[in-house]
């Protein structure tokens, strides 16, 4: 049941991060989302939305890592911070 929360609230704070990036007319790549991500939780005090942070991230990261896979070049990390998801 926790697991489905911290899931809901990982996805939820996903959601807020991007909303926010597109509101500030910012270009969204990984890097930029999953930094965006570190800064919510930075002075987050409820705990809940700092796991759901730190889980957020890791599925960002496991998605850059997808996405980096299925290319037959990996790119160099330089090169996987700039790709633009929007």
């Amino acid at each position: 049941m926790k697991n489905d929360f911290e899931e809901k609230m990982a996805d939820i704070m996903i959601g807020e991060a991007v909303t926010a990036l597109l509101d500030e007319d910012v270009a969204i790549s990984w890097a930029v989302l999953t930094e965006r991500l570190r800064a919510a939780i930075e002075h987050e005090t409820d705990e809940d939305r700092v796991r759901a942070g730190l889980r957020a991230i890791e599925e960002v990261r496991r998605e850059m890592q997808i996405r980096a896979g299925e290319k037959t070049v990996v790119p160099g990390a330089d090169e996987l911070s700039a790709q633009k998801l929007h």
